[in-house]
């Protein structure tokens, strides 16, 4: 069984940032309508399909893969970046300490 993150030692607990859920939706609305932004960017020109032919195609699906990966990240280490250190107590205030 896992112990709960207040449970560690020099961790305080904190309640969930507003900033996680604004990143979760960030995250879903790349996830969900990426591909139709692909799909849509990627049918205009002399061509559609695969490999893009216009500039603005390439530029686009780059970005697009730059922002999902960025939020991807940004998912898997928000942890690290929200949760703050708990202050160091004195000794004097341990009533174990004779």
């Amino acid at each position: 069984m896992t112990r709960p993150t207040a449970g560690r030692r020099g961790v305080s607990p904190s309640n969930t940032s507003q900033a996680a859920y604004i990143l979760l939706g960030l995250m879903s609305l790349v996830c969900f309508g990426g591909p139709f932004a692909l799909a849509l960017l990627l049918s205009g020109g002399e061509r559609s399909g695969w490999p893009p032919d216009r500039t603005v195609e390439w530029a686009g699906t780059i970005g697009l893969l730059a922002v999902f990966t960025i939020l991807f990240v940004a998912c898997l280490t928000i942890r690290l970046w929200l949760i703050k250190p708990a202050t160091p107590k004195s000794p004097d205030d341990d009533p174990t300490v004779s």
